[in-house]
């Protein structure tokens, strides 16, 4: 059901980059910044002119100033070159802090776009693609457009408007010399043609191993605990080396064919230059050219394939930075199946109730069905308890709540409209979650219980620890205490009542709680239980539990299993019923009960 199509990291060996779309995406970032770009154009045109003039100023002492003896002369074709060389660094650095500055602003913009893109995708989306993957895709293949925008664009650019006026004065000054070069640079095509079909693959195989490095890392250092505790460190470092040596192995391959290229093109211009000294040499001698033009040739020779030396190097950055486009492209080009509707309906408050009716789930096409035929509906204000064994569907009623996926069959309403015509972020403000794996940010407790909004006002917070009962849970751990990253520095149990607290604070009309007081001392417990059942007084609650203390005071109670309702019912119905939740009651409370 939520499979993404052109799913980021498919391993098809022979993946070619999409460089139509990454075009597209890099094309579409430079013109959000025409002007910035447009500006450093005009210093990088102004650079190479001026660069270009030394030779025709060689060509003129050469020629002019010292067949003439005129010092003079002489005196003003230094002060032009030292003039134009000034002028040419003034330039060049205007250039390089211009393009940083647009560079960076683009780079910054992309990562907010990637990111808000993410944000965006189905639960799904992250279940199926290591966070390890996703930061690698903000990070390092983001930086490496950033070496293109600020590098090799404007370079390239350079490099065609320094060969075009370079030959174009050349030909100026003598046609047939300059004629006589032409043979070498469809070669040049030629090889870096042949060069950018060999190596595509190639630097999408880089891609993907670079971005499998850090996902790795991710992994491992997530899990550092059990590692540890199971003495793994030394089969991790084994999969490391594996996965560098396997990554400088697709490196190396790529730079060999750099490299190859790289020569073949440096073997081109020792013929170029015999071509000048010889061809050129002979029409010094028959007295149709002078040296300062043959000096000016070779001095224009350098700009011609300094581009060209440069092109190696170019089409590296180009591939990699095409790869790194290709899979922005292909994250950014991901729709995620739960969309909010075109028209949607804003959801205030629960004024009547939350139902479903018949209602049928399952995560793909070809799976089984995880939820089958339920129906309850839960009036506001009141509790429901659901029970069963797991995996046998308590979580997933409630995550088709938040719609953190879709239901295939069926209906589920709140005040009488389809879930599926509310507005997602309406949503799911109106609806408090506290899950069993909790999260927290790093921080202090403060700014975690409000959610690091703070347009909460403090009262809210210390308004909610009083109703619950939790003064002495709070003078333990102070609302300025600082949590770590993960909340590292608190166990489970802690968490869950800080979570729970939250819920509290962020004063939301429907609660969840899914398990929500699994990990908790007796004691605190026995606190968390007495806040609920108040709770359960004026709010809407559904609790999801295997420890048959905390759901006994809900309105109603209902057992799945198997993704069906087997029972449901208040606690007394149900034990009087003597069914599967009255085995339940018996099994955790004793015979007795």
């Amino acid at each position: 059901m939520h499979g993404h199509q052109g799913d980021d990291d498919s391993q098809d060996p022979k993946e070619q980059i999409n460089y139509r779309a990454a075009f597209r995406l890099l094309y579409g970032l430079v013109l959000e910044r025409k002007a910035p770009f447009a500006v450093a154009a005009l210093y990088m045109t102004a650079a190479t002119l001026l660069s270009l003039m030394i030779p025709v100023i060689t060509k003129y002492v050469i020629d002019t100033a010292l067949p003439a003896m005129n010092s003079r002369a002489l005196l003003g074709a230094v002060g032009a070159y030292l003039a134009v060389t000034l002028l040419y660094l003034c330039a060049n650095y205007l250039q390089v802090v211009q393009l940083a500055r647009a560079g960076q602003d683009t780079i910054v913009e992309l990562k907010r776009r990637l990111l808000r893109h993410m944000l965006s995708q189905d639960l799904e989306f992250y279940s199926s693609t290591p966070v390890g993957r996703l930061t690698a895709r903000v990070q390092s293949d983001t930086s490496t457009l950033y070496a293109l925008f600020t590098n090799t664009v404007i370079s390239i650019l350079n490099d065609v408007l320094m060969f075009a006026v370079a030959f174009g004065v050349m030909f100026h000054f003598n046609r047939q010399l300059a004629l006589a070069l032409l043979p070498v640079f469809p070669a040049l095509g030629l090889a870096g043609w042949a060069y950018a079909r060999v190596t595509s693959p190639m630097f999408v195989k880089v891609r993907k191993i670079a971005a499998e490095v850090p996902g790795f890392l991710t992994e491992q250092l997530n899990g550092i605990s059990v590692l540890q505790a199971f003495s793994r460190e030394a089969d991790a470092c084994a999969k490391m080396e594996d996965l560098n040596k396997r990554k400088f192995g697709a490196e190396m391959r790529v730079e060999l064919y750099s490299a190859v290229f790289f020569m073949s093109i440096v073997a081109l211009q020792p013929v170029a230059t015999a071509a000048i000294f010889g061809y050129g040499g002979r029409l010094v001698l028959d007295g149709k050219l002078t040296v300062g033009v043959v000096v000016m040739f070779l001095l224009y020779l350098g700009y011609l394939f300094e581009p060209i030396f440069r092109l190696s190097e170019h089409l590296s950055v180009i591939q990699r930075s095409f790869s790194a486009g290709h899979r922005i492209a292909k994250i950014l080009a991901l729709k995620p199946q739960l969309t909010e509707p075109e028209d949607p309906h804003y959801l205030a408050s629960v004024r009547e109730a939350i139902e479903f009716r018949n209602v049928w789930m399952r995560y793909k096409e070809d799976s089984n069905w995880v939820l089958k035929d339920i129906s309850f509906r839960l009036p506001r204000g009141s509790s429901l308890a659901i029970l069963g064994e797991t995996g046998g569907g308590k979580t997933t009623v409630t995550s088709l709540l938040f719609r953190f996926y879709d239901y295939q069959k069926g209906h589920i309403e709140i005040d009488g409209t389809d879930l599926r015509r509310l507005s997602l972020g309406s949503l799911r403000a109106a609806i408090g979650l506290v899950q069993q794996d909790i999260y927290l940010f790093p921080g202090t407790v403060m700014q975690n219980l409000k959610l690091m909004d703070d347009s909460i006002p403090d009262s809210r917070v210390h308004d909610a620890i009083r109703t619950m009962g939790l003064d002495q849970f709070f003078k333990k751990h102070p609302l300025d205490k600082k949590v770590q990253e993960k909340g590292a520095n608190l166990s489970i149990g802690e968490k869950q009542v800080i979570s729970l607290a939250r819920a509290m604070v962020l004063d939301q009309e429907v609660l969840v709680l899914d398990e929500a007081t699994s990990n908790m001392d007796p004691h605190t417990e026995r606190a968390i239980t007495g806040a609920i059942k108040t709770l359960i007084k004026h709010k809407t609650v559904i609790v999801i539990a295997h420890r048959l203390s905390t759901v006994r005071s809900a309105d109603r109670i209902m057992m799945i299993s198997g993704g069906e309702v087997r029972e449901i019912g208040s606690h007394d119905e149900l034990l009087a019923q003597g069914g599967l939740y009255s085995k339940y009651y018996k099994l955790q409370f004793g015979e007795a009960a």
